[in-house]
């Protein structure tokens, strides 16, 4: 990965923003691209940049950010360009937010935000523009219901590109997963999402929270919640306001496990067998417990 500004985004940028680059300062990021902070006359930009060839990546991140724009109170980076550069280059140029101490109040803030956003009204399971989760094409294709979607349009796909790791007894026991799910999923209407809602994508920023780097869909609104729990838990404050605004429906803690099965294939299909273990574990308790 480059440590500086690499040399042939910085015609195309300069061009685009009016004005020049005058600092280029590397951004933790995610394992799919570079992230800096450009300063420049007219303030602190951030760019994300890729020559990973993943077509029309930053074009979907933009439409996603909007659907989120459009849906939630929370602070959400405006996208101000994005497009392709020489050198095999794609990029995006996003709005920079101010980090700021995370608080009670702003998690308080982040909880009553996401129950917003998942009350906000969503014409349908799916119907949107295919995007990506991480590196990977996530397709977003219209269903009638909620266990419909989650097997067509996210189990299933991570299932077969997964074929090496799993055994036959592991298709067998995602085939009966199949035949559970409407019984296994509450009948809730369906929300806008996030769709990659670990901690990382959560900011603590001068406008409150932030949400960024979405894979957003037409959902059941249970999946962002698991995916606060993935990787750690959802701040106890945060998680308060949520269910206060938005009431959960019992059983939602043991449904963990069902929703963040898509993200767990996502990733045994991205970073290899070291998630094989967590994928079995959750689909044991999907298939138990619900």
């Amino acid at each position: 990965m480059p440590t500086a500004l690499p040399a042939a985004l910085r015609p195309q940028l300069e061009l685009v923003l009016g004005t020049s680059v005058t600092a280029a300062t590397r951004l933790a990021g995610g394992d799919i691209n570079d992230v800096f902070r450009l300063d420049t006359a007219r303030g602190p930009v951030v760019l994300k940049a890729s020559r990973r060839g993943l077509p029309g990546l930053f074009a979907a991140e933009a439409a996603g950010l909007e659907l989120l724009r459009a849906a939630t109170p929370l602070a959400v980076p405006t996208v101000i360009s994005h497009g392709d550069a020489p050198g095999g280059w794609a990029y995006v140029l996003l709005e920079f937010l101010p980090a700021a101490p995370d608080t009670p109040a702003a998690q308080e803030a982040l909880g009553r935000g996401l129950a917003a956003l998942h009350r906000a009204p969503a014409p349908g399971f799916g119907g949107t523009a295919p995007n990506y989760f991480g590196r990977l094409a996530q397709a977003n294709g219209a269903q009638p219901s909620a266990a419909d979607f989650i097997w067509h349009e996210r189990l299933a796909p991570q299932v077969a590109l997964a074929a090496a790791h799993l055994t036959p007894a592991d298709h067998a026991r995602f085939e009966a997963l199949r035949g559970r799910l409407p019984a296994l999923i509450p009948p809730e209407p369906p929300a806008p999402v996030h769709g990659d809602l670990w901690h990382g994508n959560v900011l603590s920023t001068a406008r409150g929270p932030a949400l960024i780097d979405p894979a957003a869909a037409y959902s059941h609104r249970e999946v962002d919640l698991a995916l606060l729990h993935l990787f750690g838990t959802m701040p106890e404050h945060a998680l308060a306001a949520y269910h206060e605004a938005y009431p959960l429906t019992p059983g939602w803690r043991e449904r963990t496990a069902l929703w963040n099965l898509y993200p767990l294939l996502a990733h045994l299909n991205m970073f290899g067998a070291s998630y094989l273990g967590r994928v079995r574990a959750a689909l044991d308790h999907a298939l138990t417990r619900g």
